[in-house]
């Protein structure tokens, strides 16, 4: 019996081999497309009659029907680079309310054909239940080589995929952030371990080329651009892409820039790609192969970002998913209760504001800590007085950060507020200055700061000067706790902020704070439920809601800054 099966094995090992049959001798082409950072941006609508957004993946999904349409069905490849399930109500609703039915995100799979999807760290953020599921129950092909699993020391998804078009073999080798395990809770990604881009990659690279020996490598990673000659942890695509060797293409992700270039490695070029955010341009890959005596001799690969703006959304997408959308939209229309005044992100970046202080008063309110770190999370959200759904709420607040209560002495907490203003505010030598530490390449939101705003902490709890004349290290003066008591640099304290900050992302409490990754679990006192979840909770409760400006800092000395506020204001919010 068992000679029998092995033979069954070999017949159809045999079998499937010579049905991929190789291609003639000549040209042949291969089209490869990639969308990134969707985040949930299923719907060109805002489930309201009046925010249309100019693109979406039913934008998506109407080009790809037209180009497998015109190059076949067996010369496409569609791929996803990560961050699908956060930033939209669509995403969220499917994540927690609605756990029973189909996941949006496996139909949208199915429905656009995608043939392999990288782990985003917004996918991890997610928790257990969601991706697995989606993993496990609906198949999605997500592909995560450096998620290992500790039980069993091998990747967690699959490492790679392996595609045949026209004949040829294409390799899909995909990576998630390594950054996780400092971004996110434990809980959610529990039995994991994220290894680092390098060397991981050239190991898979070289494994799959053993292994394989496919026709074309194709590295999908969740990170971020980077640097050419500068390794860093979270956005080193440009530095892979020039000394991993064995590469065809890398598609990358996470920050959501708009990349197209090529890249020397010392032996051959890399395509770079990477097409923005929630659908707004697809990244193209067209790869021509040289074939002779059955043999690939060559390789051109050219790549383009093609914008999704005026793509007209696909009429039988939008019929298919209606229903979905129709849950989502009464989900979203919910009310929450009222917000008695204006609030706008924009203000948060000059000096205390409605919107940033509004989220001290709710940390400080909810968790029975002394002091509150919090920053601006949305670029530039303006919410007017009157009632707030949910969507209303995600505006305020886009990500599912628990909040965390951790101890901090005096010291701590300073070093932490110095490190944070370093990230955001100039040393002035006049008002002539620019206050705020601004990007030359403003193409978009992100890039128009030199650093990431969402990292950009103020304090609630204390009063506190920061002085824009020193510079860093030497800007913050706490004055005294905001009751009037008197604050101690070597006194306890505890701190209220978000999941992701007390987990070590942005760097403020290890570099900032000096507190070791190790010793940053020993600090927290408590654990909370989801931020956006207490606010609503509140609302609920109280009805209503009034963001009040709690005025407990500012920069000094303020005539250095009031003008220099108006024209960084004016170059960051003008159109």
């Amino acid at each position: 019996m068992k000679t029998r099966f092995l033979l069954l094995i070999i017949s159809a090992i045999i079998i499937v081999s010579c049905s991929i049959s190789r291609p003639e001798d000549g040209n042949h082409k291969v089209e490869l497309y990639a969308t990134n950072d969707i985040h949930g941006r299923f719907f060109d609508s805002l489930y309201t009659d009046t925010t249309i957004y100019p693109y979406s993946v039913a934008s998506v999904d109407g080009y790809m029907k037209n180009a497998r349409k015109k190059a076949g069905e067996e010369s496409v490849v569609l791929l996803d680079i990560g961050d699908n399930l956060q930033g939209d109500n669509s995403v969220f609703y499917y994540n927690y309310v609605d756990t029973s039915s189909e996941h949006i995100f496996s139909k949208i799979v199915k429905y656009l054909k995608y043939d392999a999807v990288t782990v985003g760290n917004h996918d991890i953020e997610a928790g257990h239940k969601v991706y697995d599921k989606l993993k496990n129950k609906y198949n999605v092909p997500y592909i995560a080589a450096n998620a290992v699993s500790m039980k069993k020391g091998k990747p967690y998804f699959e490492p790679y995929k392996i595609l045949y078009r026209n004949g040829f073999k294409i390799a899909v080798i995909g990576m998630t952030n390594p950054n996780i395990k400092k971004w996110l809770s434990q809980d959610l990604w529990v039995g994991m371990n994220f290894e680092e881009i390098i060397p991981s990659l050239q190991y898979w690279v070289d494994k799959v080329k053993e292994k394989e020996n496919p026709d074309l490598i194709v590295a999908a990673l969740h990170i971020g651009l980077g640097d050419y000659d500068t390794y860093e942890m979270e956005s080193p695509a440009r530095y892979v892409a020039k000394n991993v060797k064995g590469i065809d293409i890398l598609f990358a992700a996470h920050d959501h820039k708009t990349d197209s270039e090529n890249i020397f490695n010392g032996t051959d070029s890399v395509l770079l790609m990477e097409g923005g955010s929630k659908a707004s341009s697809l990244s193209f890959a067209d790869v021509e192969f040289g074939v002779k005596e059955g043999k690939v001799v060559s390789k051109k690969i050219k790549g383009e970002n093609i914008p999704m703006k005026g793509v007209s959304p696909d009429i039988d997408y939008l019929k298919y998913f209606s229903d979905d959308y129709s849950k989502v939209k009464t989900f979203t229309k919910q009310i929450a209760g009222t917000l008695k005044n204006r609030i706008s992100s924009a203000d948060s970046f000059f000096g205390p504001s409605e919107y940033i202080d509004m989220i001290h008063s709710l940390q400080l309110k909810n968790s029975g800590a002394e002091i509150s770190f919090a920053a601006p999370l949305s670029f530039n959200v303006t919410i007017e007085p009157g009632e707030l759904n949910y969507q209303d709420l995600l505006n305020i607040y886009p990500f599912e950060n628990q909040l965390y209560v951790i101890e901090l002495t005096g010291l701590e907490i300073k070093n932490y507020l110095e490190y944070s203003y370093s990230k955001w505010i100039n040393k002035m030598n006049g008002p002539e200055d620019h206050l705020i530490k601004l990007s030359a390449d403003n193409k978009n939101e992100r890039s128009k700061f030199q650093n990431m705003y969402f990292n950009f902490d103020s304090a609630a709890g204390i009063i506190y000067e920061v002085d824009v004349r020193k510079g860093d290290g030497e800007r913050i003066i706490i004055k005294s706790l905001s009751n009037g008591q008197p604050f101690y640099m070597d006194k306890k304290y505890s701190v209220a902020l978000s999941s992701y900050r007390a987990n070590g992302g942005g760097d403020l409490l290890e570099l900032g704070s000096k507190i070791t990754k190790e010793e940053l679990d020993k600090r927290v006192l408590k654990r909370l439920t989801d931020i956006r979840e207490i606010l609503f909770n509140q609302l609920k409760r109280d009805g209503s809601i009034e963001a009040v400006k709690l005025n407990t800092w500012k920069f000094v000395p303020e005539d250095f800054v009031k003008e220099a506020a108006k024209r960084d204001f004016n170059l960051l919010f003008s159109k």
